[in-house]
């Protein structure tokens, strides 16, 4: 990836997040936003970067959760992972613990041998745990993923290989655990399983807050697909340290 495209990729999430975090405390919208960057020069060139927002509006029975987010990184020049994805979801409360949803969900990963993935699912949740600011809600659903597998030629260029889009089923699990006043462990996981690929993604992170404006936070991304395309492999692995800024308090 080009570095034109990588600021491009960057400025896409990052003014996008600007058209809420302006008035995203009168709107009712809260949110965060995270980002590291980590270089190491000598033998080998290495750097890496990442920025995400989140964000979350809960009107009592409607509530809707947002996240943007790009991931890169090269060593000596040539890329070993870059993402962009994108996620909405809207949920309508039947009761304290039982909800409904409808989902969107965007991914464009050069390296998981994959075009740009993109799913709509819809479905229906539980709040196993719900003792704030404990959490834990599950949910299954169905979806449609459209997308079709990367071919990378021996010059670099990609083509579209077969197509994988169809039906899927739904799986996902939020959890939150306060550990002690000022740490918190974060799961988040999601499975589309389809007749021709299955794809697992589970975003876990430990949060440690400095005041109420910024955190540290050490993260570990897990993407699996079942069936990738001829040479790609089949799990992607991110671990990542950024600084967190709690932007609508």
């Amino acid at each position: 990836m080009t570095n034109i495209k990588l600021l491009r990729h960057a400025l896409c999430v990052v003014l996008t997040g600007s058209l809420f975090i302006g008035d995203a405390s009168a709107e009712g919208w809260s949110g965060k936003g995270e980002a590291g960057l980590v270089r190491a020069s000598g033998n080998t060139e290495n750097e890496s970067f990442n920025v995400a927002l989140g964000f979350t509006k809960d009107s009592g029975v409607w509530a809707h959760e947002l996240g943007l987010g790009f991931y890169q990184a090269s060593a000596d020049g040539i890329d070993s992972a870059d993402s962009i994805f994108a996620d909405y979801t809207i949920k309508r409360d039947l009761s304290d613990r039982r909800f409904v949803f409808g989902g969107f969900n965007y991914l464009d990963d050069d390296f998981d041998g994959f075009t740009e993935q993109t799913s709509i699912s819809a479905g229906y949740g539980y709040r196993v745990i719900l003792d704030d600011p404990n959490l834990w809600e599950v949910a299954l659903g169905v979806g449609y993923r459209d997308t079709a597998q990367a071919i990378r030629l021996e010059d670099g260029r990609e083509i579209e290989g077969e197509d994988v889009s169809g039906p899927t089923v739904v799986l996902t699990s939020k959890f939150v655990r306060q550990l002690t006043a000022n740490t918190q462990f974060l799961d988040d996981f999601r499975s589309d399983i389809g007749a021709d690929n299955t794809f697992i993604e589970n975003d876990a992170a430990l949060v440690v807050a400095m005041n109420d404006a910024f955190s540290l936070k050490a993260g570990l991304l897990v993407r699996y697909n079942s069936d990738p395309a001829p040479g790609a492999d089949d799990t992607d692995t991110i671990t990542s340290l950024n600084l967190v800024y709690n932007f609508a308090r």
